[in-house]
């Protein structure tokens, strides 16, 4: 647990705001707080303007809050910002890569808001923003390929993948782009996202964000998933919202794969119907599947951790970038856990 300063600046745009320090010459509340009546009940100050009686002089009050982040994560992703300026040849910024790295982690964490960390670290939201947009970039490009992570599992021997869908919130947009994000199902304005995980829960692969209208099997239509898996000998097991896939196996009459009619394993539970209820052996069958597939609850639920997916406030062409980079985090938080879980044992 990383424990950091923070700060509430009632001065500049005249709001109050909460957020991070990341710099590491704060240690403390800079002057004694003042009482929390004075700072309720003073009156908002604008920008430039000096104090009065009515409009009393801006003050900060600083506290301590904690980042969820091990310290490892914080210098690794240090060293990819490192690296890139190097690469690009930036000559000064104003805060150092352990720093931006900090600050880009509690956006992700903790769903910091811009204003909140522009004022306590002496940087404008505007570029905290291009912080946060060039470190999603950075981390995106390091997002496992589904050719390769395929790849890996067919060669450890494995057949089953457990495959899934979720619905990232976002604004409601206007005009145009407002209905194709609504989800009726979940009745929300988001982004659809598939996802693959083993066995054990890990998430392995995140594809590229689709309306919130998409369905799950129409999502995993549109990226081929089903074939792709076939390719490598994988067999898809998913809900019921998959149920339509075992269709396009029997009407698929030429698989190179097969070489012939497709023979490819689809699992997903029964399903029942208006005048055909499901029989008893068919509910035990679908208590031990839902009790194998269920381990894909907990790869989402490792991802939606990082509370920017709470509700998605960037725009949605920046929510691919986002999500995968988070996927990388993500995995580097578990390896990271493995690797001290294996040490200690």
């Amino acid at each position: 647990m990383l424990v950091l300063v923070g700060g509430v600046d009632c001065g500049g745009c005249g709001c109050a705001v909460t957020g991070l320090v990341a710099g590491p010459g704060l240690v403390g509340n800079v002057a004694e707080p003042p009482h929390v009546d004075q700072v309720v009940t003073q009156e908002k100050t604008c920008g430039g303007s000096a104090p009065t009686v009515s409009q009393p002089a801006a003050e900060t009050i600083c506290y301590r809050t904690g980042l969820p982040v091990s310290a490892a994560t914080i210098g690794w992703l240090a060293g990819l910002i490192t690296a890139h300026r190097v690469k690009i040849g930036s000559r000064w910024r104003r805060v150092s890569p352990g720093q931006q790295a900090v600050l880009v982690l509690a956006m992700l964490r903790k769903d910091e808001r811009l204003l909140d960390l522009a004022g306590p670290n002496e940087v404008s939201a505007s570029t905290l923003r291009r912080y946060l947009l060039e470190v999603i970039g950075l981390l995106a490009g390091r997002a496992p390929r589904l050719n390769r992570v395929l790849r890996r599992l067919s060669a450890r021997g494995q057949v089953v993948v457990l495959a899934d869908g979720t619905l990232v919130r976002t604004r409601r947009r206007t005009g145009a782009d407002n209905r194709p994000n609504y989800s009726g199902k979940h009745k929300l304005h988001g982004l659809s996202v598939l996802g693959l995980t083993d066995e054990h829960g890990r998430l392995l692969y995140v594809s590229a964000v689709l309306p919130g209208k998409t369905a799950d099997i129409t999502a995993a239509r549109h990226h081929r998933l089903r074939e792709r898996l076939h390719q490598h000998g994988l067999a898809p097991a998913a809900d019921k919202g998959f149920h339509g896939w075992h269709k396009d196996v029997r009407e698929t009459s030429d698989c190179e794969v097969c070489g012939g009619p497709c023979e490819q394993v689809v699992l997903t539970p029964y399903k029942a119907e208006a005048k055909r209820p499901l029989t008893e052996a068919q509910q035990q069958a679908n208590a031990v599947f839902s009790a194998l597939r269920c381990a894909v609850e907990g790869g989402f639920a490792a991802l939606k951790t990082w509370r920017i997916l709470d509700k998605l406030r960037l725009h949605p062409r920046h929510a691919t970038t986002l999500i995968r980079a988070l996927l990388v985090l993500t995995q580097h938080e578990q390896s990271i856990r493995d690797t001290v879980r294996a040490t200690a044992a």
